[in-house]
């Protein structure tokens, strides 16, 4: 349903573009070179269009969503514990390790997707709000607006980018999976990665109880005392 929803809201937000978008000619010198462009029927509708259409709907409203939800994942995974057997120091300090490395990711995720698209509107907050174009930015514009329009466009694929950087089992099943050569070998990699894991837990699991009954084992008691106990009581 939710993805129902955010399609129709993009193609409602887009419609305007049907209607009062079209091809003119920018360039005198150049008559037969046209592009398209928005032509609105007044400036006001224009402005309108572009701070609530695209600046909140499509850059700030995204942005705001994303970060109270990245923020209710980091609730969520700050406040879980893993169960384990004993309360180990070191195990204590994994799961501390691995609870920070989430929340960079979710961190660097929001930064980058503002960042990304930030030239992007900036430049076109200045076209349409900036009042005239002078000299100096008409030479600029061509040249910075393609490299802005690729880099926001280039935040549809830096997600699976940072997932690779920071967990590194989805950094060697993708690598298995390029790899691979036959149909299960996903498959295969993964049954043997949960193996390796399972072993691994059993035998800290081992290790962690043996150390913990060890400590809690009664001191050892002296052989002269034993002796002596013995000679004297008969038992």
């Amino acid at each position: 349903m939710m993805i129902v929803f955010i399609w129709i809201f993009a193609i409602v937000v887009t419609v305007p573009w049907v209607f009062f978008f079209d091809l003119v000619v920018v360039f005198d010198e150049s008559p037969h070179v046209h592009l398209c462009i928005d032509v609105w029927p007044n400036p006001i509708s224009e402005v309108l269009y572009f701070v609530i259409g695209n600046l909140i709907f499509c850059y700030i409203l995204p942005m705001v969503l994303i970060t109270m939800c990245y923020i209710l994942i980091w609730i969520k995974v700050w406040r879980r514990s893993i169960p384990t057997d004993t309360q180990d120091a070191q195990m204590e300090r994994m799961q501390q390790k691995s609870k920070v490395k989430v929340v960079k990711m979710l961190i660097a995720v929001v930064i980058l997707f503002v960042l990304s698209w930030f030239p992007l509107y900036l430049i076109f907050a200045r076209i349409k709000l900036g009042g005239p174009i002078q000299k100096w930015e008409e030479e600029m514009l061509p040249i910075v607006t393609p490299l802005a329009q690729w880099l926001g466009s280039s935040n549809s694929c830096i997600n699976p980018i940072l997932y690779a950087f920071f967990n590194k089992k989805y950094r060697k099943g993708f690598v298995a999976i390029i790899k691979s050569r036959k149909c299960c070998g996903r498959l295969r990699y993964y049954e043997t990665i949960a193996l390796q894991s399972s072993s691994t837990s059993t035998r800290k699991s081992w290790h962690y109880n043996n150390h913990a009954s060890s400590t809690r084992r009664s001191p050892p008691v002296d052989k002269n005392a034993v002796s002596f106990i013995f000679n004297h009581t008969g038992v």
